[in-house]
């Protein structure tokens, strides 16, 4: 009985083998609808596409880079030279106070409108159209951990965000988040390249 079902699982493998073989390459004519790919160095011609040449650069990659443009005398009369500057991915800087850090960034590949949360408060600082808003507030759960606080300024290549943040645990005395952002905002907001 065994010998029987071994036998029989064995040939409907041969045949459902035979049927995945004969789907994947049908015997039949080539057809004109049928393609055959070869490799060939000769470039393609009459070909449209929606990319035109030569690309037109319409945004600068780099139009601001917070460590390279503000000056070090500056981050340190504003008391954000603890450590060394720290140039970290793309455009984003990180600056450290002692009991609290912060980064500044340039992004060209978002807008300011697309940054801003629902409950962002818009306003001025030095004539420059900004908004302040939390990214995680001090809470219960969550007051061992990172507090951090927003301000993003409108540029004409996109957005400048400044964060500011800190851990309540390692932190003394805790800086007031929002106050100490705005304050580092007017401070700072004369070098930043809109």
């Amino acid at each position: 009985m065994v010998a029987k079902l071994r036998l029989l699982s064995a040939l409907c493998a041969l045949v459902a083998a035979v049927v995945v073989v004969w789907q994947t390459n049908p015997a039949g004519p080539l057809t004109a609808e049928r393609v055959e790919l070869r490799g060939t160095g000769t470039p393609l011609t009459n070909m449209s596409t929606t990319i035109k040449w030569p690309v037109v650069e319409v945004v600068d990659p780099d139009p601001f880079d917070p460590c390279r443009d503000i000056p070090l005398d500056v981050i340190q009369r504003v008391g954000l030279a603890f450590t060394p500057p720290t140039p970290e991915d793309s455009l984003r800087c990180r600056y450290d106070a002692g009991n609290y850090q912060m980064a500044v960034e340039a992004f060209v590949w978002r807008t300011y409108e697309q940054t801003l949360p629902a409950d962002a408060v818009e306003l001025d600082i030095n004539g420059h159209r900004a908004a302040q808003y939390w990214i995680m507030k001090p809470t219960d759960w969550n007051n061992r951990n990172w507090i951090t606080c927003m301000v993003a300024f409108q540029t004409s290549y996109g957005v400048i965000q400044q964060s500011l943040f800190y851990a309540p645990v390692y932190s003394e005395p805790d800086p007031d988040c929002m106050q100490t952002n705005l304050q580092k905002a007017h401070e700072l907001s004369p070098f930043y390249i809109y």
